[in-house]
C-alpha cells in the first residue's frame, strides 16, 4: 500500500467511525428499537461515569490554579540554582497577525508591558502578512508606540503565495521564526537560553506568566522536551459579548480545565510556548496544515521518539470571546472558530504517518496515542448528537417498544440522571467561572452579573448545536477529501 493510500485512508477513519455511531444506533432503532434502547442505556451509563471523572478533574484543576495565584514567581525564578542563569534566559513573544484592530494588539502589548518580569529580557516580534494592505504601516505605528520598552520589537511579514504553503497562522510563524533565528545569531545569544511563546494577536499574558514559564523552564532538566500551555481564558470582552457567545467560550476553558489534568493526553492549544531550541531542530510549525498548535506538539513528540510533553502552566493568558455584529454573525463565526478546531483531526493521519516512519517509538505507545486522538475526536462529533437528540427521539417514540417496558423506563431514568449530572457540573462552573470575570467597567450595569449566570441555561442548547456538528462537519469534509483552510477569527472590539 502506497503512502498516499495509507494517509487518505488514515483521514477517512475517524469521520466514518462517527457517523458509523450514529447511523447505526438511527438503524437499529428503526429495524430493532428495544435492542436501540439497551445500547443507548449502556451508552448513557458509560457517559454518566465519564461526566463524574471530568468533573472531578475540574474541580482538581481549578483548585491548582487557585492555589498558585498569588505565587511570587519573579522572587522564585531569582532564588532558582539551575545551569542556566535566570539573567540569561531571554523570552521571544511572537504576534502572528492578520487584519485584526490595531487596538487588539495595542491591548496585548499593554499586558506585556505590565508583566511582573525584566522587559529588557522580552522580545516582541510582530508577524503580519503581505495579503493585508498596509500590514507594515499598522505594525510599524505600534513599534513606535512601545519603542523603548522592550529588548527590541522587530516586524516581519509574511510573503503570500509561497510554493507549498496555505495561508495559515503556522506558515507566518514559521516566516517568522526564522526571521528571529537570523537576529539571535547576529547577536550572539545561545538558542538554548531561548523561550518562545507564539501567541494570538488577542493574547494578553497573566502579569506572572513569564516567570511562571522562566521557572519552569529553569527547574527542568528536560527543558527542551516541553511544550508549556497555559490556560486560555476568554474576558477580554466579555462584558460586550452575547451570551451565546460568552458561554461557549467559558465552555473551552473548561475543558481546558479538565484536559490540563490528563498529562498523557494534554498538548498544545492556542497561545502556548517552548524552546526556541527545539523549535528550530524540528523545522519550525507546520506551513500546509491547518492545526498548527497541536502539530508542532505531535512534530515534537516525533522528534524526540515519544519522550516529550506539555506542561500545563499555573497561571493563564486572557483571550478575546468571537463575536459578530449581530446574534446571527456571532453564531456562524462561532460555528466556523469550533470546526477549525475540530481540525485538529488532521493529528490523526499526521500522527499515523509519523508512527509509520518512527520505529523507535513502542508499538503500544503508538496505539494508545492514536486510540487518544480517535477517542477524542470520535466523542466530540457523537456525544451531543446522542445525547441531545438520538436518545430524545427514542423516548418520544418510546410507544414503539412499549409505554410500559422496563428498558424505556430505565432508559427515561438515565437519561435524566445524565441531564441532572449535566446541570449539577453546569452549578459548578458558574461557581468557578466568576473568578475569571474582570472588574466591571462603571458603563456596564450590576444586572450584568444576573444575566452572567442565566446564560448557563442556554447550555443544552448550545453543547447541542454547537458541540458535535462543527466536529462531525469537519470530519466528514476531511473524509472525502474536502481540505478546510485556515478560518481567521475575526476579532471585534
Amino acid at each position: 500500500m502506497k503512502k498516499k493510500e495509507i494517509k487518505r485512508l488514515l483521514e477517512i477513519i475517524p469521520g466514518f467511525l462517527s457517523w458509523s455511531v450514529i447511523l447505526f444506533l438511527i438503524l437499529l432503532f428503526i429495524f430493532k428499537p428495544f435492542a436501540a434502547a439497551v445500547v443507548i442505556i449502556i451508552y448513557l451509563i458509560y457517559w454518566l461515569a465519564r461526566l463524574f471523572y471530568m468533573t472531578c478533574l475540574m474541580l482538581l484543576a481549578n483548585y491548582r490554579i487557585r492555589s498558585f495565584r498569588k505565587m511570587s514567581w519573579l522572587s522564585r525564578c531569582a532564588e532558582i540554582k539551575s545551569d542556566i542563569d535566570f539573567k540569561d534566559v531571554l523570552q521571544v513573544v511572537l504576534y502572528p497577525t492578520y487584519k485584526e484592530p490595531p487596538q487588539v494588539l495595542i491591548d496585548s502589548l499593554n499586558a506585556l508591558k505590565g508583566a511582573e518580569y525584566p522587559r529588557e529580557k522580552i522580545l516582541v516580534v510582530l508577524a503580519g502578512e503581505a495579503r493585508e494592505a498596509g500590514s507594515f504601516d499598522k505594525l510599524d505605528k505600534l513599534r513606535e508606540k512601545f519603542s523603548g520598552i522592550f529588548k527590541d520589537i522587530f516586524i516581519t511579514i509574511h510573503p503570500k503565495d509561497t510554493p507549498g504553503e496555505i495561508p495559515s497562522k503556522g506558515a507566518n510563524a514559521t516566516y517568522a521564526s526564522r526571521e528571529i533565528k537570523k537576529y539571535l545569531e547576529k547577536q550572539n545569544i545561545d538558542f538554548a537560553k531561548v523561550i518562545i511563546s507564539c501567541f494570538d494577536a488577542d493574547t494578553c499574558p497573566d502579569k506572572n506568566y513569564f516567570a511562571c514559564l522562566a521557572y519552569h523552564f529553569l527547574t527542568n532538566k528536560n527543558r527542551h522536551q516541553i511544550s508549556y500551555q497555559p490556560l486560555p481564558v476568554y474576558n477580554n470582552n466579555i462584558y460586550k459579548a452575547p451570551a451565546l457567545a460568552r458561554v461557549l467560550e467559558m465552555g473551552s476553558m473548561f475543558w481546558q480545565f479538565v484536559e490540563m489534568m490528563r498529562s498523557e493526553k494534554f498538548i498544545t492549544f492556542s497561545s502556548h510556548s517552548m524552546s526556541f531550541k527545539t523549535l528550530v531542530e524540528v523545522d519550525y510549525w507546520p506551513v500546509d496544515l491547518v492545526s498548527d498548535d497541536s502539530l508542532i506538539f505531535w512534530k515534537c513528540f516525533l522528534k524526540f521518539n515519544g519522550d516529550y510533553h506539555t506542561y500545563p502552566l499555573e497561571v493563564p493568558v486572557y483571550m478575546d470571546i468571537a463575536v459578530g455584529k449581530n446574534i446571527v454573525n456571532t453564531f456562524v463565526i462561532q460555528y466556523k472558530q469550533k470546526r477549525r478546531w475540530a481540525w485538529g483531526v488532521e493529528n490523526f493521519a499526521f500522527v499515523g504517518m509519523g508512527f509509520l516512519e518512527n520505529k523507535r517509538i513502542g508499538f503500544f505507545m503508538k496505539m494508545r496515542k492514536l486510540y487518544h486522538l480517535l477517542d477524542n475526536h470520535v466523542n466530540w462529533a457523537t456525544w451531543a448528537i446522542v445525547v441531545s437528540f438520538i436518545t430524545p427521539f427514542i423516548l418520544y417514540r418510546g410507544t414503539i417498544i412499549a409505554k410500559d417496558s422496563l428498558v424505556l423506563f430505565n432508559l427515561a431514568y438515565i437519561n435524566k440522571v445524565i441531564f441532572n449530572s449535566l446541570t449539577f457540573m453546569m452549578l459548578i462552573c458558574i461557581v468557578m467561572s466568576r473568578q475569571f470575570v474582570p472588574a466591571r467597567p462603571k458603563n456596564v450595569s450590576r444586572f450584568f452579573y444576573v444575566r452572567f449566570i442565566a446564560q448557563w441555561f442556554i447550555l443544552p442548547f448550545v453543547s447541542a448545536v454547537l458541540g458535535s456538528l462543527p466536529s462531525l462537519d469537519a470530519q466528514t469534509r476531511m473524509m472525502f477529501g474536502n481540505y478546510l483552510g485556515f478560518n481567521v477569527t475575526k476579532k471585534r472590539r
